[in-house]
């Protein structure tokens, strides 16, 4: 059956831990109560969300034949999987702390290969295109070919950059510049967008954005909430708060309720409110373990 959004990119395996107040000391030791295995990666996150809330997605990516890639495919299951196979599955050590900051080891493994001659344009399908972690892939200057593919099928296209672990070039900074020309959905965090902009405040960022190309910005400001804005209107929408336990891809959930309320043709201060909602219950638990349904969520709205 056709996807209603196609997401490519990043797939791969978290280890989550519960949450510590500092990192272990060199040569020392810590206990936690519990570490998970969750599947991840900011594409995959986004296609699971998807599918919580009652959306067929569609996962483009690369993984290994191992035993990862294998527990992935468990892990997804109800996600449209159309996943190449590379040397490893990628890994990330997800490492949450008592004031829900974050601090995250990553093994591209099988993502750093994907390139662009093995997506299957004919699998891009459904109502939105929606690619992620840009810098842990290999598609870079080729992925505003794929976005307007995409677009020459009438699809929305959505972008999630992700931060360069390498940190921000002039280099990046143009390419992505250059990218945003061919993209709807726009879903950087406040670092980000600072980065992209060289603003330091959060309309001024969104408006630097506008002017690069998408239809839509929503800003991600962590615990705080988002600023979306568009042409002629820009909103600050808080968070919700709930009993918070692991972070790590809350920001893939929340792209994923606002490309939900965008296909349902929302107002853009709903769609905020929507994907912070799914952003905050999605925190409840360790990794995808809490990804809300459309039920739970208009529960908490």
């Amino acid at each position: 059956m056709n996807p209603e959004v196609t997401s490519l990119g990043d797939v791969n395996v978290d280890i989550i831990t519960a949450k510590l107040e500092n990192m272990p000391e060199r040569d020392s030791q810590t206990l936690v109560p519990t570490i998970r295995l969750s599947s991840g990666g900011c594409a995959a996150n986004l296609a699971k969300a998807l599918n919580r809330l009652g959306t067929k997605a569609r996962l483009i990516g690369k993984v290994g034949d191992d035993f990862f890639g294998g527990f992935l495919g468990g892990d997804l299951e109800g996600v449209d999987l159309r996943l190449s196979v590379g040397s490893r599955t990628g890994i990330t050590v997800g490492i949450t702390f008592e004031d829900n900051t974050r601090s995250f080891i990553t093994y591209p493994g099988s993502n750093s290969e994907l390139v662009y001659g093995d997506i299957d344009f004919d699998l891009i399908e459904g109502r939105c295109l929606h690619i992620a972690s840009f810098f842990l892939q290999g598609l870079r200057e080729n992925t505003k070919k794929i976005l307007d593919f995409a677009h020459s099928k009438g699809m929305v296209t959505s972008f999630d950059t992700g931060w360069d672990p390498r940190g921000w070039s002039s280099g990046d900074q143009e390419l992505v510049r250059e990218t945003l020309k061919h993209v709807d959905l726009f879903f950087p965090n406040v670092k980000e967008g600072e980065a992209i902009t060289e603003a330091r405040d959060e309309r001024t960022i969104c408006g630097r954005l506008l002017d690069m190309g998408p239809r839509v910005v929503a800003l991600k400001a962590g615990n705080r909430g988002c600023y979306v804005a568009s042409e002629g209107d820009f909103f600050f929408v808080p968070s919700f708060r709930v009993d918070s336990l692991d972070t790590t891809g809350a920001g893939d959930v929340f792209d994923a309720g606002f490309v939900y309320g965008y296909l349902k043709g929302w107002d853009l201060e709903l769609m905020g409110r929507f994907a912070n909602a799914a952003a905050a219950l999605s925190t409840t638990g360790y990794g995808t373990q809490k990804y809300p349904t459309l039920e739970e969520v208009g529960k908490l709205l």
